[in-house]
């Protein structure tokens, strides 16, 4: 079979045995826009790789995220939480109440103190002081002496330095009590004669527990505006535990995820222009020299990116950011005005 392309339709495309075909131009310009069409798909990955790689030779883009100062509000001491006097997206002022606290346990044991009778010491109490001394006194012995045996052992491969730290602290915590002790009796020793011990120890565990229970509530450390909320009333909490994230009114930080090769556009003072999702340009500037370097989040990684890790490149915006773009790590993309001295091999 021989394939032939000066056939006497190709020469005449508008006649069909004789007869003039008047759509055949048109018909002709279609089948050839067609194949246009199919060939421009076909190649359209290959031409984007292109156009890419060349962008990239005349354009310095990098992802970045906004970091809002945002700061930890968490609870001091195990508790409750009684009540919520904010809510996410409000704005606060320094020393305002954010959250009420409480400690049923707490309140029990003030209960059971001030129902104690007071009564005066009976000649048995030095008795049980000295009892209560030589059992503190024992427990301190012991602890040396396993703390001793565990030394011994470590130097015959027989236990691990773990073990003997976990001696060691218990036996500074039998210590702690014993001096504690020693401390109190020291001090119901230097009371005039008509006070009683216990009476003055029942006071002050109550002055301490009342001390305790005030400094429960939250009050905002300084101004700015709640971002989240992160408990709910009647919510058992415990100590440093988040309760809420407080978002300061300073200016945001823009955190830029620079490729190492790029490393000369990260000098202080640097201008840059961030794009932002409604399309807009805001001027910037670099304000700290590179010191670290980390693996770029997978969200703001790009197709075909050459590189998993980033020198962390810290900017700020020329201009105070509208509100409705603070938000924390918001992603976003900068562009670097490209250095032609450096093309150019012109030094500076």
């Amino acid at each position: 079979m021989k394939i032939r392309f000066d056939s006497p339709k190709e020469q005449n495309p508008t006649q069909e045995q004789g007869l003039n075909v008047l759509y055949a131009p048109g018909k002709r310009l279609a089948f050839r826009l067609r194949w246009y069409l199919i060939l421009f798909l076909v190649a359209s990955p290959l031409l984007w790789l292109v156009g890419k790689l060349l962008y990239g030779l005349f354009m310095i883009d990098a992802p970045a995220q906004l970091l809002l100062p945002i700061q930890e509000v968490r609870s001091r001491d195990a508790g409750r939480v009684e009540q919520l006097f904010v809510t996410a997206g409000e704005h606060v002022q320094a020393d305002q109440p954010l959250v009420n606290l409480d400690n049923p346990e707490w309140r029990a044991r003030l209960l059971q103190l001030a129902a104690m009778p007071v009564e005066a010491a009976r000649p048995g109490d030095s008795d049980l002081g000295m009892k209560e001394r030589q059992l503190l006194r024992a427990k301190v012995g012991r602890a040396e002496q396993r703390v001793q045996q565990l030394d011994s052992l470590v130097q015959q491969g027989a236990a691990t330095r773990g073990e003997v730290l976990a001696a060691q602290t218990e036996r500074d915590g039998f210590r702690s009590d014993l001096l504690a002790f020693e401390r109190r009796e020291q001090l119901a020793h230097q009371l005039p004669q008509g006070f009683d011990r216990e009476v003055i120890q029942q006071n002050a565990e109550q002055q301490w527990l009342k001390t305790r229970l005030s400094a429960l509530s939250v009050t905002a450390p300084q101004s700015g505006r709640i971002a989240e909320v992160l408990v709910t009333p009647g919510e058992n909490v415990g100590p440093g535990t988040l309760l809420m994230r407080l978002e300061r009114l300073a200016d945001p930080l823009l955190l830029i995820y620079l490729e190492p090769l790029n490393i000369n556009y990260a000098q202080i003072g640097q201008p840059l222009k961030v794009h932002m999702p409604d399309g807009a340009w805001l001027d910037a500037h670099v304000v700290q020299a590179v010191d670290s370097a980390a693996r770029t989040p997978i969200a703001l990684r790009g197709p075909f990116t050459t590189s998993e890790m980033g020198l962390q490149v810290a900017a700020r915006f020329d201009q105070p950011l509208p509100a409705r773009w603070r938000i924390d790590q918001l992603p976003l993309s900068v562009h670097f005005p490209y250095d032609w001295r450096r093309m150019l091999g012109i030094k500076k």
